[in-house]
């Protein structure tokens, strides 16, 4: 049914956005205990691999918005 396939594109965006935005808090979280606790370092692999993972999510959402 082609309600069904716009329906499951829908859940799959909110999906992506969901877990991008719940990344981005993440990291968010993470640069300010490394900035607000001395002995606290977050690793630069860390903080790339996770904004890697929001670009890609994104990434998806701007490639089928076009």
């Amino acid at each position: 049914m082609p309600g069904d396939d716009r329906r499951r594109q829908d859940d799959y965006r909110q999906a992506r956005i969901g877990a991008a935005s719940a990344l981005t808090g993440a990291l968010i979280v993470l640069l300010l205990l490394d900035a607000a606790i001395p002995g606290y370092d977050v690793s630069p692999v860390t903080a790339a691999a996770i904004l890697g993972a929001i670009l890609a999510l994104v990434g998806v959402e701007v490639r089928k918005s076009l």
